[in-house]
């Protein structure tokens, strides 16, 4: 364990957790100390990179990993990581002794990420990764008006939680988690998502219609988003005060009608971080373009 000399590792590989580069082995390269039988792969041959999500443990708690490699000649050359603990990313850790929250991902993945599709029911590379930009350009800024590609089967996790379709809990009031994907974005949370930046496509594994992104979430938490009105009339208050910045690995998979499955891994970084490594198909943020925000510049 934590060998990196079992690893076909090219002479100058390099590695980067969470958007910070670090030399091999550090991080979480030393801190793994289990691995779960859970695995989703998304491999794309065309472009030499193989993505994978994986259940482990650091230190003994549970964490999500998803990482990039970029394989050339046998070796691998790029290792871009993202860790974070396995839970919504505003639940607070359990206390000893409480009952183990519920298991949303199991062993494997959801069967949208593993059957393989006829080819001519499958769409091109570059038809996959428009639908795909169509959520983060719908979710930025969101007020209901551009409503993405959205599958009607559409469940999202993030960080092995779902983030719709919930069933309402007796005596509260339906929010965005419990409307379905499309259902969420018409109504108009996540209007404090303001720049959704940094999107780059890392791996499309055409044979699964299944695309691995990278991407930031940008929240600006200033006046004209700390509370804002939906379309049936409700006001959302956001709670965070301080400008904050997500890093997120997404994975899509695509039916015949748009983004069914979004398994998403996130982490807080710091405000405005950029992304480590460049490698992926670039697709920009409106609002970083009307910001002047330079999405890749360290």
């Amino acid at each position: 364990a934590h060998d990196p000399a079992k690893v076909p590792l090219a002479k100058n590989v390099r590695y980067s957790e969470n958007s910070v580069p670090l030399p091999i082995p550090d991080g979480f390269w030393k801190n793994a100390t289990g691995v779960k039988p859970y695995r989703l792969y998304i491999a794309d041959p065309e472009w030499g990179t193989v993505g994978f999500y994986a259940r482990m443990l650091e230190n003994g708690a549970p964490v999500l990993v998803s990482t990039r490699l970029r394989v050339y000649e046998k070796q691998i050359t790029e290792i871009e990581t993202v860790v974070t603990s396995e839970r919504w990313r505003n639940e607070p850790a359990a206390a000893a002794g409480s009952p183990p929250a519920p298991d949303y991902l199991g062993d494997k993945p959801r069967p949208e990420y593993t059957t393989m599709v006829p080819p001519a029911q499958r769409r091109t590379r570059e038809e996959l990764m428009r639908i795909v930009n169509t959520y983060f350009t719908g979710i930025e800024n969101n007020a209901g008006e551009k409503p993405p590609m959205f599958s009607s089967k559409c469940q999202r996790l993030e960080n092995g939680r779902p983030t719709s379709n919930v069933p309402v809990p007796a005596g509260k009031e339906k929010g965005g988690i419990n409307m379905s994907c499309a259902e969420d974005i018409a109504m108009g949370y996540h209007r404090n998502d303001n720049r959704i930046r940094s999107r780059r496509v890392m791996a499309v594994d055409l044979e699964h219609q299944v695309v691995m992104t990278s991407v930031y979430f940008d929240h600006e938490n200033d006046a004209s988003v700390r509370h804002y009105t939906l379309k049936n009339g409700n006001t959302v208050t956001v709670a965070d005060v301080a400008p904050s910045t997500l890093q997120a690995h997404e994975t899509f998979s695509i039916d015949a009608q748009g983004i069914s499955q979004v398994e998403a891994v996130f982490t807080n970084v710091t405000y405005g971080t950029r992304p480590y490594f460049r490698t992926g198909f670039h697709m920009d943020s409106e609002q970083a373009v009307r910001d002047g925000f330079d999405e890749y510049e360290h």
